[in-house]
């Protein structure tokens, strides 16, 4: 069964192949037909589990005895635990914008969650995490909370923090056939890619702060992870917290009839090696310093950007022995 955290969380970087061709009404009262993600997911699709994936084709007749999303879910999940099927986007929609919180007297950007399609609420996200890190004065240290970020789309996410993240290509992805795709960053444009949609924004000018902490843990996901890579190319960028998720790879997807297959179809190469390695196929981020305790309590996972209090004393003791 899918949660609602990996409903949300494990979309990753969708670019949608197919358009709606019926209301969502019509499509709904179709008949169920999971062939055009099956067929695109075999031509396509990072395959991990390539035994199990070939048994449920075989079990399937190739997608044509598939008659749920349950079971569209768990033939995808076979092949890649980063792919799945939701009924429709707005399942995954999620758009609360970054804040800025004081913790244990430090203040903290928390960079949350994040998909739309609808580029105001794109632009308003990446708008506001531009204006807190610019508020941010640079004669201190830059503390950004991924830590509850469960993933969605990485562009208004790279796009706030383009800041303190040199131009250049910020990751690459490969594709089933090993051909690189990179995606750049340069002058307030993001472009290339997997089939991902260029973006524009408004260039912030560049920051520098005394040091740079980006919190990460067991819920860091996705195109939260996607993002992190492009954000050590800054070399005053230090990891604190846990292994991420480990949801390392490229998402794209297909409209059915009835519902949306969102399918993994890319490996990830990370511009500058993080913990010594640089090709990610849903390998966690491992953190520069590795902390004791997850960033978030066990009662505060989910959305809740509230760090752990044991967490934030041993953050406070390792920035002040980081300088």
């Amino acid at each position: 069964m899918i949660t609602n955290k990996c409903r949300y969380g494990l979309v990753g970087l969708i670019s949608i192949v197919l358009t709606f061709g019926l209301s969502a009404s019509n499509r709904l009262r179709a008949s169920f037909n999971a062939m055009p993600a099956i067929t695109y997911m075999s031509k396509y699709g990072i395959i991990n589990h390539r035994t199990q994936w070939q048994a449920m084709l075989h079990a399937t007749d190739h997608g044509r005895k598939i008659t749920s999303l349950t079971q569209l879910n768990q033939i995808l999940r076979a092949a890649n635990l980063h792919s799945f099927a939701v009924a429709n986007l707005r399942q995954v929609e999620h758009a609360t914008r970054p804040t800025k919180t004081m913790s244990a007297g430090l203040t903290i950007i928390n960079v949350p969650a994040f998909y739309s399609s609808q580029h105001q609420l794109q632009k308003q996200y990446w708008t506001q995490l531009q204006h807190l890190i610019k508020q941010t004065k640079p004669t201190t240290d830059l503390i950004l909370n991924f830590a509850a970020n469960t993933g969605g789309s990485s562009a208004p996410m790279i796009a706030g923090l383009a800041a303190i993240i040199p131009d250049g290509t910020i990751y690459t992805g490969i594709t089933n056939h090993h051909r690189n795709r990179p995606r750049m960053m340069y002058h307030g444009r993001i472009t290339g890619g997997l089939g991902q949609d260029d973006v524009n924004f408004s260039q912030p000018t560049a920051a520098h702060f005394r040091h740079i902490y980006a919190i990460i843990g067991n819920q860091t996901a996705s195109a939260a992870e996607v993002t992190i890579m492009a954000l050590k190319r800054n070399p005053h960028v230090t990891l604190v917290g846990r292994s991420s998720a480990g949801y390392t790879s490229l998402n794209g997807g297909v409209f059915l009839n009835t519902a949306v297959a969102v399918m993994t179809i890319g490996t990830l190469k990370a511009t500058v090696k993080i913990h010594g390695q640089q090709y990610f196929n849903n390998q966690p981020l491992k953190p520069d310093i590795p902390t004791l305790y997850q960033p978030l309590a066990p009662l505060q996972l989910g959305q809740s950007p509230h760090l752990d209090a044991d967490f934030l004393s041993e953050l406070r003791t390792i920035m002040k022995h980081y300088h």
